[in-house]
């Protein structure tokens, strides 16, 4: 976990750079003019990041995983996949699930149609016994609330959610006035290297 602290430096930078990103699935990068261009969705962009950062085995290993038992249809995972992953935890070398956000750790969210959106937590802003308040790190296309995206963009940015514990069922509320808070799956997952 302490190692995932450490690639909050590689956000820093990110940040730093000159970029334009928007809400997309087909998943590349590009450059004009020295702009980097990102064309990302939510599990793109955690993808993109983890290779960045160094996490090929653990790509890698999740890849494969999620081959062996027929999971991957595309050469990345899916936020849904981590349903899955979750109960073949002990299976993988690579990733660690934990009970808890943690500062650098991956949250990914599972809605009950399947659809989901995963993020990086950036910061714990408030946290009691059920409800917890996260600055996380993300490409989406429903910003957050105190976002760092303009007005009607999507793509690459930070934003606070809240996440709710009621009963042992997880509630997801995105801060975007949009969408409803929902009922979810939530893990929190950290590779290692």
């Amino acid at each position: 976990i302490r190692q995932m602290q450490t690639n909050l430096d590689f956000f820093d930078s990110l940040f730093a750079e000159n970029f334009i990103s928007e809400y997309n699935h087909s998943n590349y990068t590009e450059e004009f003019d020295g702009t980097k261009f990102f064309h990302m969705d939510c599990s793109g962009f955690v993808y993109w990041c983890l290779a960045q950062m160094g996490y090929k085995r653990a790509l890698v290993e999740l890849r494969s995983f999620l081959k062996q038992n027929d999971f991957i249809k595309i050469n990345r995972f899916f936020c849904k996949d981590f349903a899955f992953i979750n109960k073949h935890k002990n299976e993988l070398k690579y990733w660690q699930f934990i009970d808890k956000p943690v500062v650098g750790s991956i949250m990914v969210v599972v809605f009950p149609d399947g659809n989901g959106h995963c993020m990086f937590v950036d910061k714990i802003i408030k946290s009691d016994n059920n409800n917890t308040f996260l600055r996380v790190i993300d490409s989406t296309q429903y910003p957050h609330k105190n976002d760092t995206r303009k007005k009607d963009k999507t793509g690459i940015g930070m934003g606070k959610i809240e996440i709710m514990n009621k009963n042992g069922d997880w509630f997801y509320d995105s801060g975007n006035q949009d969408l409803p808070t929902r009922k979810a799956e939530i893990y929190f997952v950290s590779p290692k290297r």
